[in-house]
Order: structure tokens, then C-alpha cells, then sequence
């Protein structure tokens, strides 16, 4: 596996990013898993009753039964952007020191543009 190339920013420039693609309601916010490419907003993981937190670490296929991340391009996986494979591209550096292992934002729609 090749090493992502990494975006670094701050938790407030995360958000006001997150919000400028997206707008305010974080359902409307959609990450890319950095290994299947598939993309998933935050009303996915809601519907999917997973935690809020899971939209920007996580690949919605461990939600829905996702066994595995071999088959990349063949998504939704079960990838999780704080495990062993630290593969998702940005690092969010939270306001108590603790990095966040952040998948990329999606690209917003034409209907989603703020």
C-alpha cells in the first residue's frame, strides 16, 4: 500500500470547510473512503444507525455488513480510518491536542451547493 498524501488543518477548518461545501446540517456532509471510493453522507449513517461520528472515519459498508476492504473500488468495505491502515488522507487536529484520521470530503453536488 502506498502512503496517502496528507491535508492537515485545524477542527475549526474542517467545519467551515465541511460547511462551506456541504452547508450547516451535517446530514448533508459526504465523505469519500479512501479505499473503496464509495461515497456516503451523514443521513446515510444516520439511517444506518451509526454513531455521528462514524461519517468521517468509517466506510458506511461496516454498517451494512461489509466483510472486508480487499476489494477496493468495489464498495462500500468495512474500512475504518483508526485502525491498523491509516489510509484516510486528512489529519484534523482536534482542539484537545488528538489527531483525527478524517476521510476526504466528497465533491458537493450541483443540487448540494451551498
Amino acid at each position: 500500500m502506498t502512503e496517502p498524501e496528507l491535508t492537515h488543518m485545524t477542527h475549526a477548518e474542517w467545519l467551515a470547510e465541511a460547511r462551506r461545501r456541504f452547508g450547516e446540517n451535517p446530514a448533508n456532509w459526504r465523505f469519500v473512503c479512501p479505499v473503496c471510493k464509495h461515497v456516503a453522507s451523514g443521513a446515510d449513517f444516520k439511517k444506518a444507525a451509526a454513531p455521528p461520528s462514524a461519517m468521517a472515519q468509517e466506510c458506511i459498508g461496516r454498517y451494512h455488513g461489509a466483510e472486508s476492504f480487499a476489494d477496493a473500488g468495489k464498495g462500500p468495505c468495512n474500512y475504518a480510518g483508526f485502525g491498523l491502515f491509516r489510509l484516510s488522507p486528512v489529519r484534523v487536529k482536534l482542539e484537545d491536542g488528538e489527531i483525527l484520521h478524517s476521510f476526504a470530503f466528497a465533491e458537493p453536488d450541483a443540487t448540494e451547493a451551498a
